[in-house]
């Protein structure tokens, strides 16, 4: 019941949306973990484990709505994770761009949408060869936004 309530409420959005329309290389970081993926319903969650430790978790979600709010439809990586105890090598910014050379073999387009505060994670859209498209204001009620600010980004 608490879920559904949730559901409900009026939630604000401050996003920026990133993309990569042609797969940008970049140096694969020091470290011997390999990425794996499974699907989710609607999603793909691509993950490293050390052992039985969850190193770090990205999902690939075939579309997102509010891209829509810009014109544009495509997959979208979102609901990223990286344990603390392995932050600062390069995994995130690795995991997208693998996910992105993945992607960019059929699609013609793939995008990343981060919360505007997120520094660290902007750091590593970045550094996995994303450009900003757009920023978003908006506040959300379902799957309804309302009082959009839209910047596209040239």
């Amino acid at each position: 019941m608490k879920s559904f309530i949730r559901k409900l409420k009026i939630v604000d959005i401050d996003v920026y949306v990133y993309h990569m329309s042609q797969y940008v290389s970049i140096e694969k970081p020091d470290f011997n973990f390999t990425i794996q993926k499974r699907n989710i319903k609607n999603k793909i969650c691509y993950y490293i484990k050390d052992n039985d430790r969850v190193v770090h978790k990205s999902f690939l979600f075939d579309e997102i709505f509010l891209l829509k709010k810009i014109g544009k439809v495509g997959p979208a990586i979102g609901d990223c994770f990286t344990n603390k105890e392995y932050r600062g090598l390069s995994i995130y910014p690795f995991v997208l761009n693998h996910i992105s050379k993945e992607i960019l073999d059929e699609k013609k387009e793939i995008f990343v949408i981060v919360n505007r505060d997120n520094l660290s994670s902007i750091r590593g859209i970045e550094k996995a060869g994303f450009s900003i498209l757009a920023s978003i204001k908006a506040k959300r009620w379902l799957w309804f936004y309302l009082k959009s600010e839209i910047n596209i980004k040239t």
